[in-house]
């Protein structure tokens, strides 16, 4: 079953960093190094110093970004920069934000603890693949802070929003944190510490699976601990700290929730020979043409959104020596009969991600893993404008465009414990991280 459980959060204290934007950041797997370096200019309290330090040529074993950050976080608490919630609480967290400047959304969520439950489960459901690189140096780090610095971005289903109306009756009066960042987005979180409102949504989420949605490295890294842990401190409680983690979660049936799509764009593609990779296309895609002009740019996009609203499987391509924008629509039963051939199975195969991975990439351009591994050959944007732009000025030979996954196919995957190509899903906006902090210890979680 899904355990949650309210916890003694560590926040921001206003009397010492009175504007949060100067310090919460985004998860750390999206910051770009001229971001990073960007972070650590703004404030001397900015989690960046926590989340994503900074290496110089001088670090060891003693003395690294794991070991500063620790520091860091030790100098906070005691110079009461961070300080921690006297109770134990849930936390109502709303997200204001923009897609255009005509398209304005909220996003409701909570934060709050979940005790570990190992995949095989099937309570806690993940969609995407891990990197074990990346969860060895997420380990270090929080064995050096001891905390979870950032939420794991869980989804679950309430079509009657038993849960967010039992929060928010329950919230604390005003907000214990509001404010706009820096891209304009709007950020307010309440406390939620009413022991009959914590039980009855306690008792509310116990029998719903849970889906990942950002934070599998977060996730797999905190199972880690735990087991370690269980090992060191074998007297402790099974409701120790170390056996929960932080969580956001989210209603995936609200309105609120959206996907962003993953283009894809290319370089080292000196031997693209587009005729000869249209004329293979075309047997597994029907390809249509549209001129290189704003209106045929249009056009092209338009009939890209139109394939979404179809649920058809098409791609848009565009290369950098070739004039006109090319549209792809799937005909579904070569490209399903190529993808059971090598065994893709066919909850997968109903993914754009996949189509555009499996068959145009590797079979018809003959893309190796590692070649699309390679950060060099490949870059992922989820902004339509900007992956068109940088083919225009020469920045990558092709791009290719797709569709946001959607949340339906997310849920069909992760339920038939299955894992999706990489980069297979970006869900907006990311949950920040310096909202609230998780200390983990043998105290106990629970109420």
């Amino acid at each position: 079953m899904a355990e949650i459980a309210p916890f003694r959060g560590l926040r921001y204290n206003k009397e010492k960093v009175p504007d949060l934007a100067e310090v919460v950041i985004p998860p750390y797997d999206v910051i770009s190094p001229k971001e990073q370096e960007a972070y650590h200019q703004m404030c001397p309290y900015n989690m960046v110093r926590l989340e994503l330090g900074k290496s110089t040529p001088e670090d060891s074993e003693q003395d690294n970004p794991h070991t500063r950050a620790a520091r860091y976080f030790q100098d906070w608490q005691r110079e009461k920069v961070i300080v921690r919630d006297d109770d134990p609480c849930m936390y109502y967290y709303e997200l204001h934000y923009s897609l255009t400047p005509q398209v304005r959304k909220t996003r409701y969520g909570f934060v709050c603890a979940l005790r570990l439950e190992d995949f095989s489960s099937g309570f806690v459901r993940p969609h995407e693949k891990t990197f074990q690189a990346v969860k060895d140096e997420r380990l270090q780090l929080m064995f050096a802070c001891q905390a979870n610095l950032s939420p794991v971005f869980a989804l679950y289903a309430d079509p009657d929003e038993f849960v967010d109306r039992a929060l928010r009756a329950g919230r604390d009066g005003d907000p214990v944190a509001s404010f706009k960042d820096h891209q304009g987005m709007e950020h307010r979180l309440w406390r939620v510490r009413d022991l009959e409102i914590l039980r009855r949504v306690r008792d509310l989420m116990r029998d719903k699976p849970l889906f990942i949605a950002d934070g599998h490295h977060r996730y797999e890294t905190a199972l880690n601990y735990r087991d370690i842990q269980r090992q060191r401190c074998k007297n402790a409680s099974p409701r120790a700290s170390f056996e929960y983690i932080m969580v956001y979660l989210s209603n995936l049936n609200q309105e609120g929730l959206t996907i962003l799509p993953t283009h894809r764009l290319l370089r080292s593609l000196d031997s693209l020979d587009l005729e000869s990779f249209l004329e293979k296309a075309r047997v597994y895609f029907d390809v249509s043409r549209f001129e290189q002009t704003a209106s045929g740019e249009n056009q092209w996009r338009a009939g890209l959104e139109a394939g979404a609203s179809r649920k058809d499987t098409v791609i848009g391509f565009h290369a950098r020596r070739v004039e006109g924008f090319f549209l792809m629509k799937a005909k579904r039963d070569a490209v399903s009969s190529y993808l059971s051939s090598i065994r893709i199975p066919e909850v997968l195969q109903t993914l754009d991600v996949v189509v555009l991975d499996q068959v145009l990439l590797k079979k018809i351009l003959g893309l190796s893993e590692s070649f699309l591994a390679n950060a060099d050959n490949i870059h992922f944007s989820h902004d339509f404008s900007k992956t068109v732009q940088e083919v225009k000025e020469g920045n990558y030979e092709a791009g290719f465009l797709i569709n946001a996954t959607r949340i339906e196919q997310v849920q069909d995957v992760a339920t038939s414990g299955l894992i999706m190509p990489h980069k297979s899903t970006y869900f907006y906006p990311k949950v920040g991280s310096g909202m609230v902090i998780h200390a983990l210890s043998t105290e106990e979680e629970g109420i």
